[in-house]
């Protein structure tokens, strides 16, 4: 089987099985929350896109994955993940502007992630070995976009009383 191929069926079954469950069970409970209160588990898996990073590490991947892919992506994931941090860390403690943090870091965070869909296929990196990194895009990438999805809803939804 061709390594895109592999990858597309893995990857389609994980968002798939990620946005059922989110479907069924966390949009329901989340839904009776208010906004501030229903982001902060959406934004805790982006907290942990910090292993998007480990393409980075010595040995991580293949020597003909280019440096440049690797250097986008690793630092891409580190930023959003430092941004949904302390976007989460502002809903937590109810700053003031903690709605405009979330706002800044899914943003980033989409505009990192359709760029490495680019440049995945600009570089066809599906051909190299990439050892965790395989795993990493093929489960938690799909549930990112899924939380992704759900944080656009609530951000979305009119501001409500947190008590």
């Amino acid at each position: 089987m061709q390594p895109i191929v592999l990858f597309g069926l893995q990857f389609t079954f994980s968002l798939v099985a990620y946005a059922l469950a989110a479907w069924w069970y966390l949009v329901p409970r989340l839904a009776r929350l208010p906004r501030e209160i229903a982001l902060v588990p959406l934004v805790w898996i982006h907290v942990l896109r910090i292993a998007g990073g480990t393409i980075l590490a010595p040995g991580a991947v293949g020597d003909a994955v280019p440096m440049d892919f690797r250097t986008m992506i690793g630092y891409g994931d580190m930023l959003t993940a430092l941004l949904a941090m302390v976007a989460l860390v502002a809903l937590r403690l109810r700053v003031r502007y903690a709605i405009a943090r979330v706002w800044l870091f899914v943003l980033v965070g989409l505009i990192d992630t359709v760029n490495a869909i680019i440049e995945s296929m600009r570089y066809s990196v599906f051909n190299y070995p990439l050892g965790v990194n395989w795993v990493i895009v093929t489960t938690y990438v799909p549930a990112l976009l899924v939380s992704s999805v759900l944080i656009f809803i609530h951000l979305r939804r009119p501001r409500t009383s947190t008590g």
